[in-house]
């Protein structure tokens, strides 16, 4: 029997059904498989119900239903707003949320699209023009028949919710919400009305949003609740798992958990204040912890995101000053000063952020976390023979970039000057008084990649949202090796405004040469160039030539790059991207747009491949929140798994096996057997201690 035929199989019962208690859907489904119970039955079915994607959705309480079939035929009303009128897409995610699961979609114009997903709402995109002759702020009434025809028309009357409606939807709510605490999506009231009552949404009412209003439900995004706490138990679910995920070990996600509670308060007691420093001892989990104690917003959210986290950095240098304090000269020194470097790294003061940072690393005795920040220090510093030395003495590879980056500068370029002469650097200071002892510096037109790469690896090093944006964008370009691609890192840097934020937080530390260079490539927009020969391509937009430093590809290629100077009035091609011809004239205006994202996607070839991000201390995932539901099914596999006979124990069930001592080790070698957790997919196995606990085995 094969995995997709067994999908089928649960899609078609569930189907027939509309509705079938959990319990009683796999009995349907054997029976309908033929009578056999498949060996990887269990895998399925988690793969079916746990799929967003999916028809299928668990509702409470213990309940399989058939999306699609429970809301073909109903009516759901929509506000359109004007964005949704101008761009010609309607939002899913609340007023159309029974809609969500509903495939091969399609209104008189041509097929719809479900578009969005992740970071981004969920939304259908149909043709051209498919809402262009609708009123602006229109109320519409939507209805998608089991064909999957989609009709929108324009309500000329608000509708009022019959009697009962509201108090319906707040008894569905408090169903939902009572044992896990959490909040409720729009999908799941929706669905839970219609199992209530299905003549629901039969006429049309008000839009969903409204009536969860009435019903006293706050919105945030695509979930209700009724009360802060509700929010706030969420938020901590969701730190939860995202430590979890990103660690390695559950005994760093507990220490991570336990720093994180204690670091989270005021806490001023030296002896807590040594435990947070002990639990802090692992790279992996320093770096998690403080990356959940600045938890930086994106800076699109505008000024309430820039207040919130001047507040949290604020927080962190008061923090750190503590641990400073509370650490002393023990070798907990090494992680409260390195706490106190990145909270000076966000606060704009990086010279002092660099005190902190040696200071680790005299307490560190060669720690690797220290030590490549410290070397990325030197570099930005223009001392490739100190940072080159750094990163040799952590092992880093020869082909590694920084590594390639500095490794031409490491000798001296020229005659050292002399004390009370001017420092080569251009500061205007005398040399004794700037970079005595440092070798001059190479021709600033040698340097060019090396300043490209500094700001790189200030991207890859800093945490936070620039590594949400690393991440992002790599999955945006959806290539093999996504994340080493230049162009990934350059839309970053340039389209998302980071290279200005690499000037303002490292410019105390580079020479000024490479200040005022990088400055003028803060204008430079990406554009597409046609190679004319060896020493020189033409601005496809503009028809200019410019002289370059190099080849870049055969004449007569078209290339995406943008064309930085070099200081000596010639250009570098960085981020350079093949361009095929039958897509020059969409990347022309995708580029007029400066939006990175867009520029990837048109970019890329292949779907993203799962991967970490980078070096530990900048890996960043966030996996989706595993629903209440969810984890009640991954619990009821677990019981189950007990009381299945298993070969491995000669047919026994385990809970057989575990009144056996003969057999105690067998069982345990069957429990460590079980599929774990997947952090990439965030799909759910079975927890080995849970199972023992099940069993008794302590």
């Amino acid at each position: 029997m094969t995995p997709d035929a067994i999908r089928q199989a649960y899609r078609d019962v569930v189907r027939d059904e509309v509705a079938v208690a959990f319990d009683r859907l796999r009995e349907l489904v054997v029976a309908r498989l033929g009578g056999d119970v498949p060996a990887d039955l269990d895998t399925v079915e988690d793969a079916v119900l746990d799929d967003p994607e999916s028809p299928l959705a668990i509702a409470h309480p213990d309940v399989v239903v058939h999306v699609p079939a429970l809301t073909a035929g109903i009516v759901l009303t929509h506000r359109l707003s004007a964005a949704e009128h101008v761009e010609g897409y309607l939002d899913l995610d609340t007023d159309l949320a029974g809609f969500l699961r509903v495939a091969a979609l399609r209104v008189p114009e041509g097929s719809l699209e479900t578009e969005g997903g992740g970071p981004e709402p969920l939304a259908w995109g149909g043709p051209a023009g498919w809402l262009a002759d609708l009123p602006l702020d229109a109320l519409l009434a939507v209805r998608v028949s089991a064909a999957g025809d989609v009709d929108v028309s324009v309500l000329d009357e608000e509708p009022v919710a019959p009697p009962g409606l509201v108090e319906t939807l707040r008894s569905v709510y408090d169903a939902e919400v009572a044992e896990p605490q959490l909040p409720v999506t729009a999908e799941a009231l929706v669905i839970g009305l219609l199992l209530r009552d299905r003549e629901a949404f039969a006429r049309p009412v008000p839009p969903f949003t409204e009536l969860a209003a009435a019903a006293g439900l706050e919105q945030r995004d695509d979930e209700f609740a009724h009360d802060e706490s509700i929010w706030a138990i969420a938020e901590e679910a969701d730190r939860q798992f995202r430590m979890m995920h990103r660690l390695a070990t559950p005994e760093d996600g507990l220490a991570a958990a336990e720093a994180l509670e204690i670091l989270s308060g005021e806490v001023t007691a030296p002896a807590a204040l040594r435990r947070a420093l002990d639990l802090l001892g692992s790279p992996e989990v320093l770096v998690v912890v403080v990356d959940e104690l600045l938890e930086e917003l994106p800076a699109e959210w505008g000024r309430e995101a820039a207040e919130y986290d001047r507040e949290r950095v604020a927080e962190l240098v008061a923090l750190a000053d503590r641990l400073v304090a509370a650490a002393g000269r023990s070798p907990r020194a090494a992680v409260a000063e390195w706490v106190a470097t990145v909270a000076a790294e966000r606060d704009g003061r990086v010279l002092d952020a660099e005190s902190h940072l040696r200071a680790a690393a005299q307490a560190g005795g060669g720690w690797e976390l220290v030590e490549d920040r410290l070397a990325a220090y030197e570099s930005d510093r223009g001392d490739a023979a100190a940072a080159l030395g750094r990163w040799r003495s952590i092992e880093a590879t020869e082909d590694d970039p920084d590594v390639v980056a500095v490794r031409p500068f490491a000798r001296a370029a020229g005659p050292e000057p002399g004390r009370n002469e001017p420092c080569w650097c251009g500061s205007g200071r005398k040399y004794k008084q700037c970079h005595l002892g440092r070798p001059a510096a190479a021709p600033l037109a040698e340097r060019v990649g090396w300043l490209h790469r500094k700001a790189v690896g200030y991207l890859e090093r800093r945490g936070g949202e620039a590594t949400d944006l690393l991440e992002l964008h790599a999955e945006a370009l959806g290539t093999d090796g996504a994340f080493d691609d230049p162009l990934v890192a350059d839309t970053v840097l340039h389209e998302s405004g980071w290279f200005a934020r690499f000037l303002a937080d490292r410019g105390p530390l580079l020479p000024v040469d490479e200040v005022e260079l990088g400055t003028s490539w803060l204008t430079v927009d990406r554009g597409v160039y046609e190679v004319v020969d060896a020493e020189h391509v033409r601005d496809v937009r503009t028809g200019e030539q410019l002289p370059t430093a190099g080849p870049t590809a055969a004449m007569g290629e078209r290339v995406c790059a943008r064309a930085l100077p070099d200081g000596t009035g010639r250009r570098v091609l960085v981020a350079v991207a093949a361009v095929e011809r039958e897509l020059e004239e969409e990347l022309l205006a995708v580029l007029e747009e400066r939006d990175g994202l867009e520029l990837l996607d048109l970019l890329a070839v292949d779907e993203p491949e799962p991967r970490a991000v980078l070096h530990t201390e900048r890996a960043r995932a966030t996996p989706a929140a595993v629903s209440p539901v969810v984890r009640q099914l991954q619990e009821r596999r677990e019981q189950r798994w007990c009381d299945d006979p298993a070969p491995a124990l000669d047919g026994l069930t385990p809970r057989q096996a575990a009144t056996d001592p003969s057999r105690r080790e067998a069982l345990l070698a069957a429990i460590a057997a079980v599929p774990p957790d997947d952090p990439v997919t965030g799909r759910l196995g079975l927890r080995p201690d849970r199972l023992r606990e099940l069993l008794g085995l302590g």
